[in-house]
């Protein structure tokens, strides 16, 4: 390798055709030793008749650039001929007006998975202080607007219900339809081998409406009205129109939570019901064409397996799971970041978070509806 120092500036004006790892750390210590005796302002590198072919000759630039940012120095080429050159030093974070701007080649290690738990459980003690602050002002803003209840829009209820409960009801319809095709057809080709296609009425009814209807049109609420509830904050917090409302003294809770909470915890139990007897029509259709039910025997079985506690249970999840879906989508939204990448990550993170918040109350609900039913004598 040829340089030599003109006033400010190092000029390399020749490079080897051909560099050993040996001989590239023999020019990167020699480059560094020319530097600290005189400190040049600019590196200048003569890259005449150097193409992309040499992969040593490309590891010597990034190292030189390293060394211009280690030494405050501008970093520059002469000579610079090959387009595919010039494209792949772009890329690599050389250009004209900055010099020389790092980029990370390698990948990070993976950290002590003791230093993840930990870092998990703050984030999940953070989420959780968050959580419960948020629900504080939910309850502030409820008791005031049961104080004062025609400061509560009706309007924005009745268009949050209707786009989060009306133009749900199709997808609601043909996923819990399918849902009991599925089931029923599982039941048969199992109780079939012993002779017990009369209990897939009781497995279909019971299923569907105690556990699976429930769920999945909470799981398709949460996809549908949780998501677009934290998309709708997180833009508004972008644009500061929630900044906005705190500053004139108006409660975002009240004015932006609350009508969504009420508006999907109105129409969530129609969209059970409405997913419950889809389920059923579903469990039907395959049941009597492919068993020796009759349609009458069938629903029949069907009435005579649900009780009016089922029913209860299945509305009373609804209920549940709305307010969870309505809360969590809307604190995932005030928590956004103030751009367009904080706005997906906090509709995404409204989904994973009402998902494992409805499995959670899902559970609570199973195991403690029956107990209850038993303290009124009721045989669950």
């Amino acid at each position: 390798m040829i340089f030599k120092t003109v006033q400010d500036r190092l000029e390399i004006d020749e490079l080897p055709e051909a560099h050993g790892l040996s001989q590239l750390q023999a020019d990167y210590e020699e480059l560094i030793k020319a530097l600290n005796a005189s400190p040049a302002k600019e590196i200048s590198i003569n890259l005449k008749g150097k193409d992309s072919s040499s992969y040593g000759i490309l590891s010597f630039l990034i190292s030189c650039g390293e060394l211009s940012v280690t030494h405050s120095a501008k970093i520059s080429f002469r000579n610079l001929e090959d387009q595919s050159l010039r494209e792949i030093l772009k890329k690599l974070g050389f250009n004209r007006e900055d010099g020389y701007t790092p980029k990370q080649f390698r990948e990070v290690k993976p950290q002590s998975i003791y230093l993840s738990l930990g870092e998990a459980a703050i984030k999940f003690a953070d989420d959780v202080k968050k959580i419960t602050g948020f629900a504080g002002e939910l309850l502030l803003s409820l008791c005031y607007l049961i104080r004062h209840p025609r400061k509560l829009d009706l309007k924005e209820v009745l268009f949050y219900m209707d786009k989060s409960g009306a133009n749900a009801v199709p997808i609601v319809v043909m996923v819990c339809f399918l849902m009991g095709l599925i089931l029923a057809f599982q039941g048969i080709m199992q109780m079939g081998r012993f002779g017990l296609e009369i209990f897939v009425a009781d497995l279909v009814a019971l299923a569907i409406v105690r556990e699976l209807g429930p769920l999945m049109v909470a799981i398709i609420c949460i996809g549908r009205a949780g998501s677009a509830y934290a998309a709708e904050l997180g833009t508004m917090k972008v644009s500061e129109e929630i900044d906005a409302m705190s500053t004139m003294g108006l409660k975002p809770e009240r004015f932006l939570v609350w009508p969504k909470i009420l508006a999907l915890f109105g129409a969530m139990p129609f969209l059970v019901i409405i997913g419950n007897i889809s389920g059923i029509i579903g469990g039907v259709i395959i049941g009597v064409s492919m068993s020796d039910l009759s349609l009458t025997e069938y629903c029949n079985r069907t009435i005579a397996s649900l009780i009016p506690a089922n029913i209860v249970e299945s509305l009373l999840k609804s209920l549940v799971f709305a307010v969870i879906i309505a809360a969590v989508g809307c604190f995932r939204g005030f928590e956004s970041d103030r751009d367009a990448k904080g706005v997906g990550n906090a509709t995404t993170s409204s989904v994973v978070t009402g998902i494992f918040l409805v499995i959670l109350a899902d559970f609570f609900v199973t195991f403690t509806f029956p107990q209850i039913m038993a303290l009124f004598g009721v045989d669950y």
